[in-house]
């Protein structure tokens, strides 16, 4: 059996990594500590917090599918919360496809579909050397990893680019790909009133989305909320004072909620450097057969957990295809 390295084991990487696993032998790379990627989530005592994706949607038919049977495997949920939409004339309801969680949180899902498979976690893959047909990889402690006879890269463009070589087919398509941070502030309360809302998404200034965690299914009715900054907002200030970020985000939020969310009990601000996506390839996955590389993630459709899963289906098709 052929031996296939995958860095990354947010949903895409798992996803092709079980793609993968009946046919050869796969090993998981990640830098966490754990796995999921950005369908992550935060505790601070009795507070929980969904700090990354906050629910995702369905239309492809193979999500739809894996989706189906996560609902019948108890792992997943709708999310029929009250969604509101507020904008310069007002607030309106917040339409759309249907919402569905993980449960108990959000990282469970991916927890659950890594099982059985061979995940290496806190490993930062720092160089990849393909020679003779094979790659060898290394990490941040020098250790080296292989021979392996194709490697998938399930990781944000911007760090996959440090790490293909100048010779792979796709590398304009990965250099012009630009992705964006976003701002994550968990707050956790003794009391929460009732807003009127579950999620209240907002189209300007620098809180564009604010959910109350515990709304979700399985959740600890414990009051919690998230608040994720606009992607503008959110590339301005990435590197600004975090207390002054913090700060900014809380009273932002305040405002759009009509509510002082500095009573907060549990105040706590996480940064994702590549969070969302402004410009894609728009291409299910980039592969290079004479290089038996490939590179898949939700940025390769231009976001979204469902592309994610999507991405890490073809790549693991296109590997499968190219040995």
């Amino acid at each position: 059996m052929k031996n296939i390295a995958v860095i990354g084991a947010g949903l895409s990487g798992i996803t092709c990594a079980r793609r993968l696993e009946s046919h050869c032998n796969v090993q998981v790379f990640d830098k966490s500590r754990g796995v999921s990627g950005r369908m992550s989530t935060r505790y601070a005592g009795a507070f929980e917090f969904d700090h990354g994706a906050q629910y995702f949607t369905a239309h492809h038919e193979n999500f739809r599918a894996e989706v189906i049977a996560g609902i019948d495997a108890g792992q997943l949920a709708p999310w029929a919360g009250r969604a509101l939409y507020h904008k310069s004339s007002g607030l309106e309801p917040d339409k759309g496809a249907d919402r569905f969680t993980a449960i108990p949180r959000m990282n469970s899902w991916v927890k659950y579909l890594a099982r059985g498979l061979n995940v290496t976690l806190a490993t930062r893959i720092i160089n990849m050397k393909y020679s003779g047909g094979q790659w060898m990889l290394t990490s941040q402690d020098g250790t080296q990893f292989g021979p392996f006879d194709a490697a998938v890269m399930a990781i944000p463009a911007p760090q996959a680019e440090t790490l293909i070589s100048p010779y792979f087919n796709a590398i304009n398509a990965v250099k012009n790909t630009k992705m964006d941070a976003c701002f994550a502030l968990m707050l956790g309360f003794d009391d929460l009133p009732d807003l009127g809302w579950d999620s209240l998404r907002v189209d300007r200034g620098p809180a564009a989305w604010l959910a109350i965690n515990h709304s979700k299914a399985g959740r600890p009715k414990i009051p919690s909320l998230v608040v994720h900054g606009a992607a503008a907002w959110s590339n301005e200030h990435a590197e600004i004072d975090r207390e002054q970020v913090l700060s900014e985000l809380i009273t932002a939020a305040s405002k759009a909620a009509n509510f002082d969310l500095s009573r907060a009990k549990h105040q706590a601000l996480h940064r994702w450097l590549y969070a969302s996506v402004s410009a894609a390839p728009n291409k299910p996955c980039l592969h290079d057969a004479a290089l038996n590389l490939a590179l898949c993630g939700d940025w390769c459709l231009g976001g979204r957990v469902e592309n994610a899963f999507l991405s890490g289906q073809a790549a693991g098709q296109a590997i499968l295809e190219s040995l």
